[in-house]
């Protein structure tokens, strides 16, 4: 238990110190409310925010720069996401593709799996029972990551008409010195800023 606690505290200092937050630029056919840009046109709705993931699995945002899109259908018939409709362009002009949930499975599990197998060595000199605990506990939080990623990521497919989707998307991590990226979707785009460029700008 104080294993886990001590880990807690010390996620939650590195991804204070860590984290790069970016925020939306209001723009011709982008409003902005509440952290989120919104592109409205007769076929949809597009919201994005880039929001950290909070949840299991913790290691995510070290791998990844996530944001959590809204997207509502305004046809008649259905509107058709996919993956392949979205990219993220940093200040260079790099474009980054989504990462699938298979691939962030595959980054995060063998941690999980590692961590048995190198206290599986050693168990010799650990109480059988407390090992026992552990190892429940590491794999209890491994299903409930597994889970937060099918309950709280976007889903592609079909949006029926007048219904919506949302959830969070994943691209490869940008570079910490990088100061703006642009997330595209279609023919759409939001660009966004980070914070404290834009607290720097608003000073001068």
């Amino acid at each position: 238990m104080k294993r886990y606690i001590f880990s807690l505290l010390l996620f939650v200092l590195l991804f204070s110190a860590c984290t790069i937050k970016y925020v939306p630029v209001q723009a011709d056919g982008v409003t902005v409310t509440d952290d989120f840009g919104i592109n409205r046109t007769k076929a949809y709705t597009f919201a994005a925010a880039n929001e950290y993931w909070n949840k299991e699995p913790q290691e995510l945002t070290n791998y990844f720069t996530t944001f959590y899109i809204s997207i509502q259908n305004r046809k008649r018939d259905n509107l058709k996401v996919e993956m392949s409709d979205f990219g993220l362009i940093d200040q260079n002009g790099n474009q980054y593709d989504i990462v699938t949930q298979d691939y962030i499975e595959n980054l995060l599990a063998p941690r999980q799996i590692d961590y048995l197998l190198i206290n599986e060595n050693k168990k010799e000199f650990i109480d059988t029972e407390e090992f026992f605990i552990e190892q429940k506990q590491v794999m209890e939080e491994w299903r409930t990551a597994q889970n937060n990623l099918i309950t709280y990521s976007f889903h592609f497919g079909n949006i029926l008409p007048g219904a919506k989707k949302s959830g969070y998307i994943f691209f490869p991590k940008l570079e910490s010195e990088n100061a703006e990226c642009e997330l595209r979707y279609n023919d759409k785009s939001i660009k966004f800023i980070r914070l404290d460029q834009k607290k720097k700008q608003e000073k001068e």
